[in-house]
């Protein structure tokens, strides 16, 4: 069951904006910022998780400090770009232990992958595999992260 936003009250979008910021807070704390009952608003949040608006709950490691020190963007061009290609691609590429995501996209480039690796030969290793060697891609280029920041979670409401 997947979830429409019209399917979605006031309520459960509030809710939606708290757990983005942070899931491990308490229903009971939940339920009194959006004016809830606590049971009330872990039945909420219980059918939000059953229809899909919620598709988990994860703990987000700064890469750093596991001594994945270069944060790299990587688009790719490929010969074809056909639904199969494109699918089996991105199911290599996500597998990777060092790719933070892959997205499709439209325009000149197919694909644009954001990957972290300890330094520029762990890196170097692993486009290799991904990129260089696999007689889909066309051609790939690669841009080193100096800086980032981090939006806040999306308002719902």
């Amino acid at each position: 069951m997947s979830a429409e936003k019209s399917d979605l009250d006031g309520f459960d979008l509030h809710l939606l904006e708290l757990l983005q910021r942070d899931s491990r807070q308490a229903a009971s704390v939940l339920a009194e910022t959006v004016g809830l009952s606590a049971p009330a608003c872990y039945r909420r949040i219980r059918r939000l998780r059953e229809i899909g608006a919620i598709e988990g709950e994860v703990a987000v490691v700064k890469p750093r400090t596991l001594g994945w020190n270069l944060s790299v963007i990587v688009t790719v061009m490929l010969d074809r770009e056909d639904g199969p290609t494109i699918r089996e691609l991105m199911a290599k590429i996500v597998d990777h232990p060092q790719v933070v995501d892959c997205t499709n996209v439209t325009g000149e480039i197919d694909l644009i992958v954001r990957m972290v690796a300890r330094d520029m030969e762990h890196y170097d290793d692993a486009v290799i595999e991904l990129f260089a060697n696999d007689e889909r891609v066309r051609s790939f280029k690669t841009f080193v992260v100096i800086r980032e920041a981090h939006s806040a979670p999306t308002s719902l409401r």
